[in-house]
């Protein structure tokens, strides 16, 4: 498998990291394209001698695979550059792009007059830096080869879930912005350890260790978060207590609200 990776940011210098150091490709397949002067020293200087190129076009011949992992409002000139040098036949794209539909790739990429494409639509999370992604894919028009190389690829990096595409947008909100939200809550509860006389670092790790041993009690025992919630409160109870006044607060409301908010 060759792939092509067209923007080296965050999430697209991530897929590049990620590929190489779990061995799902060798460097000499890998071609990254970006715009920014001197982009590849970054990779280089990781022992990332993959083919780099600030031209798109020059970037996908005989590529496999063209992830484009550019900004939402990147994607149409991209897609407009690349459009009459893809391969129809052989080549897929995959767009990393959040809310940039199938009939919009489709239309960017000339779809009607030129001819129809394997396209998929990948949102992974910022961890997908660690080989901790969460990664939701949806596809039109796929064959089982591309299928398995997609899936091959971001396996690597994290967990995969297949969806329609009607479910991206809540899946964006619960795992890519969700990243943020789960943050938000590490951080007001490092704010409240320090309220409560803690060092702000040794509050922040306890909290962090918190959260991973809640995470392990839900993997480990298959229960729902409030069938483990209920072990730990009695009546009366400072647990109990602390929940109640984070439900005043409008705690639960709040976190549906903005995941709401996504939409």
């Amino acid at each position: 498998m060759k792939i092509t990776v067209i923007g080296a940011g965050n999430i697209g210098g991530a897929i590049l990291e990620g590929t190489v150091g779990k061995g799902i490709l060798q460097p000499a397949d890998i071609t990254a394209s970006d715009p920014h002067p001197h982009f590849e020293e970054k990779f280089l200087r990781k022992n990332i001698a993959a083919h780099y190129t600030a031209d798109n076009v020059r970037a996908i011949q005989g590529a496999d695979l063209v992830i484009v992992a550019v900004k939402p409002w990147l994607v149409e000139k991209v897609m407009g550059e690349i459009a009459s040098a893809l391969d129809r036949k052989k080549q897929a794209v995959v767009s990393i792009a959040a809310g940039v539909t199938f009939d919009r790739l489709e239309q960017y990429l000339s779809s009607a007059a030129m001819g129809g494409l394997e396209l998929y639509r990948v949102i992974p999370n910022t961890a997908i830096s660690l080989g901790r992604s969460v990664s939701f894919i949806t596809r039109r028009h796929t064959s089982a080869a591309h299928d398995e190389q997609v899936r091959t690829l971001f396996a690597a990096l994290g967990e995969v879930f297949d969806v329609e595409e009607s479910e991206m947008t809540a899946c964006t909100a619960l795992s890519s912005a969700g990243i943020a939200y789960a943050l938000r809550y590490l951080d007001a509860a490092m704010q409240g350890g320090a309220a409560l006389g803690l060092d702000v670092q040794k509050s922040l790790r306890i909290v962090m260790k918190t959260m991973d041993g809640a995470l392990a009690l839900l993997e480990a025992n298959g229960a729902s978060p409030q069938a483990e919630i209920d072990k730990v409160t009695t009546p009366g109870g400072v647990t109990l207590k602390g929940l109640d006044a984070m439900e005043n607060g409008g705690f639960t409301r709040a976190v549906i609200d903005g995941l709401l908010a996504t939409r």
